[in-house]
């Protein structure tokens, strides 16, 4: 999972990339990390996927473009749209089961 920084396009990442899981996160959010860490090991096997994590704190202003109000916060954009975000409480497992059912018909 490659860390944003406010030098990166976030538009230009998705539409460049077939696949792309945005995860925003906060460094006090403890479910945050652990999305995090379960994204990049996922990640290994699915090295097709785009994977990005966006601090809240530094990227505020994409967050509030984006309408991003709470952490964690997944979204997943297969050939530029969305197509999955979810936020709070959810099955990181459902999403990242989806996301490899698409990779492999692609």
């Amino acid at each position: 999972m490659i860390d944003f920084s406010n030098k990166d396009d976030l538009n230009k990442i998705i539409s460049e990339n077939t696949i792309t899981i945005i995860q925003y996160g906060a460094a006090t959010c403890m479910p945050c990390h652990s999305i995090k860490n379960k994204i990049t090991t996922w990640q290994q096997d699915y090295k097709d996927v785009v994977a990005y994590y966006i601090s809240l704190e530094e990227n505020m202003e994409i967050a509030a473009q984006r309408g991003i109000l709470s952490a964690p916060t997944v979204e997943v954009y297969i050939e530029g749209k969305l197509s999955i975000q979810k936020s709070g409480y959810f099955s990181l497992d459902e999403i990242l089961d989806k996301v490899s059912s698409i990779s492999e018909q692609i």
